[in-house]
């Protein structure tokens, strides 16, 4: 295809997508529907669109093309030719690094890198802003047969690198499914395997897993400690068909109950007051994993935050009512943002002095996963929570 070909088709798909599903999705329907675009058509094409929600909105006052020529370029993922041959401005700099290139690009084209919303301790706008242009790595966590799982890499070459005991990263689009049995491993980001060091299930407790969506925490739970009696739920019922094909897969069919629960709402304390700790991995923008999905990051705005805290809030008052005396509860999100987090624990516990709470951030960003936060709550008085 000419260069030119390729922004007409992005262009075409800019136009057409309106977060209806996530862009990966998308492209991959659009592409199986016109199979005439080969794989070096489908990458540029994919590429100038990426980059345009790479930039963010605060660009639009830029040019369509010169937001698809600039999200492209500060991507490193096109030949330098390409952007020769489109008359980029800036095409001799594309050896710089990310910042030198960025940095540039202000100069020039005027852009705009501010974010719209502040960002949790330990995360900068320079932290987020580089990883969003990154190129994420796989991270699996290996179950058993380690020293398999070593051979079988290094025999098809296949570069990694081992964080701990078993946490493995791996370049993107590596295709495992044909050389890993199953159920050695899990595919699971470095921060949410840590949120695991949070996590010591005993023999015997109660766990309920409120917000299981997949059930990558559910899996991890069983796998530190598999006589514990775990409850999953989520407010999805095609989501707990997707947990329970895994749970199959990882040979816990019988080792949980699954139930459809929205936990921003009274679940019936009764109920849940039977549970040992809870386990939250709350909704939320998924800020600290938009290096993969970054389409999130062009159509994030205020209102969404807002929608996202409440329910948050909500969702959290309800499960610390249920937390019984000496027991815990470990609040997770995927957010960098401090309205989701931060200030969701700043105005819950404006609302007890029964919880203590302590929490962490994850950042991954530098290994080339994602940021997550974790609040753990710990209950040591029978009166919990005054919600007037």
């Amino acid at each position: 295809m000419f260069v030119d070909a390729y922004f007409q088709v992005a262009t075409h798909l800019f136009e057409q997508y309106q977060l209806q599903m996530p862009l990966a999705e998308y492209l991959k329907n659009y592409f199986r529907s016109n199979k005439k675009y080969g794989s070096r058509d489908r990458k540029f094409i994919s590429e100038l669109l990426y980059g345009v929600y790479r930039l963010g909105k605060l660009n639009d006052f830029l040019s369509l093309r010169n937001r698809m020529l600039i999200g492209a370029f500060l991507g490193g993922r096109l030949p330098k030719l390409f952007f020769e041959k489109s008359g980029f401005e800036l095409s001799e700099l594309y050896d710089k690094t990310f910042d030198e290139k960025r940095e540039e690009v202000e100069s020039y084209f005027k852009c705009n890198f501010s974010l719209l919303f502040s960002l949790s301790k330990e995360i900068t706008t320079e932290h987020f802003i580089r990883n969003l242009y990154s190129e994420p790595r796989i991270f699996i966590r290996v179950r058993k047969n380690i020293d398999e799982v070593k051979k079988i890499l290094t025999k098809n070459n296949i570069a990694f690198e081992i964080y701990g005991t078993n946490c493995f990263a791996l370049q993107n689009k590596v295709n495992l499914e044909t050389l890993l049995a199953p159920e050695d491993y899990v595919i699971q980001d470095y921060a949410s395997q840590s949120t695991g060091e949070f996590l010591f299930p005993r023999k015997g407790e109660t766990w309920w897993d409120c917000c299981a969506a997949s059930g990558g925490k559910s899996i991890m739970l069983l796998d530190k400690c598999k006589s514990v009696k775990l409850q999953v739920s989520d407010i999805r019922s095609s989501i707990l068909a997707n947990l329970k094909q895994r749970m199959k897969r990882y040979g816990y069919d019988d080792f949980y109950r699954a139930s459809v629960v929205d936990a921003s709402k009274d679940s019936g304390s009764n109920t849940i007051q039977s549970f040992d700790h809870i386990l939250c991995d709350a909704p939320c923008s998924g800020s600290g994993t938009w290096a993969r999905s970054p389409e999130n990051f062009y159509f994030f705005n205020e209102e969404k935050l807002k929608e996202f805290a409440k329910l948050q809030k909500s969702i959290l008052l309800n499960l610390l009512l249920n937390v019984k005396p000496n027991t815990s509860l470990v609040y997770i999100t995927c957010s960098v943002f401090v309205a989701e987090n931060e200030e969701v624990i700043y105005d819950v516990m404006k609302l007890t002095t029964h919880f203590s709470v302590t929490t962490e951030i994850i950042n991954a960003y530098t290994k080339g996963g994602d940021a997550m936060f974790v609040a753990v709550f710990k209950n040591s008085n029978d009166r919990i929570l005054n919600r007037a």
